[in-house]
């Protein structure tokens, strides 16, 4: 079988986690598929060195920049092959994930992104997993007003390099690394493909684990910054002149924080609730940010 992708990985100061993405990768029924590795590590990582010698289809990047959305367009651009699979450096794909995409991807040539279905690992008691979709069956993602974050997460997809780079990759000023907007790099890039008239194939076969590290007592944070960078995104469609686009997103932020506080409640789980707080708190700030700038 042939394969027409790339897999890169981008990854800041988390080598062991970065270690188990990357045997996972290696570990599976087809591994002669080239990977990227984008690492902005405030050091050089000794054993991804020494993999990337050992391994002639392992290409280390050292990038001086910060940010996600940043190593992403890093990536596009050192990149020649027809589809880039991003995979964070936290994702652990099933080991016939590789061979399942290259079967994807040829059955489904009009499609510009396919994803597949994310579990949450290490998930115990009341914790509320970040960055999981999961995927019942086959589906074709289409139309502007399909909810973005329906698509696919950042997580672990893949994209058509030429549709990636005529949509202007990924937009730096949101996503994990960047200050005022820590995310929703990945909802923007969803959502501008989709009005773009491209397509997305979703497919349960396509099987990874993300790893569900943080403790409970960081998650409040992290939703924060999650519905700050929602709101921010919605306020850039609304800065941009998309008044209805931008209005539907923001809503959906809304739901999304109101639909925790009555987890919260009904559960009468005090994580939920610091969560759901968490959650209008980020929605509002990013609101006031997101309008307040020049995008």
């Amino acid at each position: 079988m042939s394969h027409d992708f790339t897999v890169a990985v981008c990854t800041r100061d988390r080598g062991p986690q970065l270690a188990r993405t990357l045997d996972a990768l290696r570990g599976g029924t087809v591994r002669d598929f080239p990977i990227l590795v984008v690492d902005q590590s405030t050091a050089a990582d000794p054993d991804l060195e020494r993999r990337s010698a050992d391994d002639p289809l392992l290409e280390v990047v050292r990038d001086p920049g910060h940010g996600l959305s940043r190593a992403r367009n890093v990536a596009l651009r050192l990149l020649d092959s027809e589809w880039v699979a991003f995979v964070d450096d936290d994702c652990l794909p099933e080991p016939d994930w590789a061979e399942r995409l290259g079967e994807a991807l040829s059955a489904h040539p009009s499609a510009a992104l396919v994803a597949g279905d994310v579990a949450g690992s290490g998930l115990d008691g009341d914790y509320v997993a970040a960055s999981v979709m999961r995927v019942d069956r086959e589906r074709i993602r289409r139309g502007r007003f399909t909810h973005p974050g329906l698509v696919a997460f950042g997580v672990c997809f893949a994209v058509r390099r030429s549709v990636a780079e005529e949509l202007g990759g990924f937009d730096e000023r949101l996503g994990p690394g960047a200050p005022e907007f820590p995310a929703a790099d990945d909802m923007d890039f969803n959502y501008r493909l989709l009005r773009s008239g491209a397509v997305a194939y979703q497919t349960p076969r396509l099987r990874v684990h993300h790893e569900q590290w943080r403790s409970p007592a960081e998650l409040p944070g992290l939703y924060r910054g999650y519905l700050r960078a929602w709101s921010g995104f919605a306020a850039k469609q609304i800065r941009g002149g998309d008044w209805l686009g931008g209005l539907w997103l923001w809503a959906i932020g809304l739901v999304d924080a109101l639909d925790m506080l009555a987890s919260a409640l009904g559960r009468r789980s005090r994580t939920r609730l610091r969560i759901a707080l968490a959650k209008l708190r980020g929605l509002a700030e990013g609101t006031i940010r997101g309008l307040g700038r020049s995008w």
